[in-house]
């Protein structure tokens, strides 16, 4: 067992979860965690066709008949996730990562498209990913592609019931990455084949503050399965009519070290609830 803290990361034995063939829409996570074999878990499991981005061949896109769980299913990008929702801001934001690996010069990454929707005292935060084609490790031979694990949002606390779900581009499907799992969590815990899809949250904590998305994206991957956009990701929350205004370090991305890279983090600002406060 390895750890990795500031984020935490965690490598677990066990057994994975099946997954139910029809459960789309969006998922509650409660704020006590959901029930599992052995405990609670932090996190919901969605789609878990491809083990969590480590087999080649890829994962399943999710159908109206099987792998949807937390899925749904909208006529374009420009469709509201839920009807009755208005887009109120959209903004995409570089994805910038300074670090040594970068000799601390700048690399944009990749690009996030960020947006807010509301009705009434509900709103609905967006984000879609896609990574460029970008070596971010300056002091090694050849190029290295930042690889996205874990996205995180932040800004939720006291704004429960929290709910999520994904969107996977139909117009992208030759390049849309499914969503794992989400938790209310800020612990991003690696996942090998046959580790638990649930950990128990004495592993990865509940957080109400935090919603943590599990993914693969990579320009090029190490372990061939090479996908650098990412599906619609959303948090329904409580919110205020106040316009959105970006808070920052709302939005992290998270290299967890699947095929063994460095463990790496870059947070940017992003829209979240009113009045949310986030530590760096």
């Amino acid at each position: 067992m390895k750890k990795y803290i500031a984020p935490q990361i965690i490598l677990l034995a066990g057994l994975g979860l099946a997954v139910p063939a029809r459960a789309t829409g969006f998922v509650t996570l409660p704020a006590r965690g959901l029930a599992v074999s052995d405990g609670r878990s932090a996190y919901a499991v969605c789609n878990v066709t491809g083990q969590f981005g480590s087999d080649p061949g890829g994962s399943i896109p999710p159908t109206p008949a099987a792998n949807n769980t937390c899925a749904i299913f909208r006529d374009s990008d420009k469709a509201p996730p839920l009807a009755g929702y208005a887009l109120q801001d959209a903004v995409i934001r570089d994805i910038t990562l300074t670090h040594a690996q970068t000799f601390d010069s700048p690399v944009v990454i990749g690009k996030v498209t960020d947006q807010v929707w509301r009705k009434g005292t509900r709103c609905i935060y967006a984000a879609k990913i896609r990574l460029n084609n970008a070596d971010y490790d300056l002091r090694s031979p050849g190029p290295q592609y930042f690889e996205i694990n874990d996205f995180v949002r932040g800004g939720f606390r006291q704004r429960g019931p929290v709910s999520i779900a994904y969107h996977f581009s139909r117009s992208l499907q030759a390049s849309d990455e499914v969503l794992y799992r989400a938790g209310l969590t800020d612990v991003s815990v690696v996942n090998e084949p046959g580790d638990p899809a649930q950990p128990l949250t004495d592993i990865a904590p509940l957080d109400t503050q935090w919603v943590t998305f599990t993914t693969d994206l990579n320009y090029f991957d190490p372990d061939g399965s090479s996908v650098r956009d990412s599906s619609w990701f959303f948090v329904q929350s409580r919110c205020t009519a106040a316009k959105p205004v970006a808070v920052a370090n709302a939005l992290r991305f998270r290299q967890t070290g699947q095929e063994d890279q460095p463990a790496l983090e870059v947070s940017i600002p992003g829209f979240a609830p009113a009045n949310a406060r986030l530590a760096p």
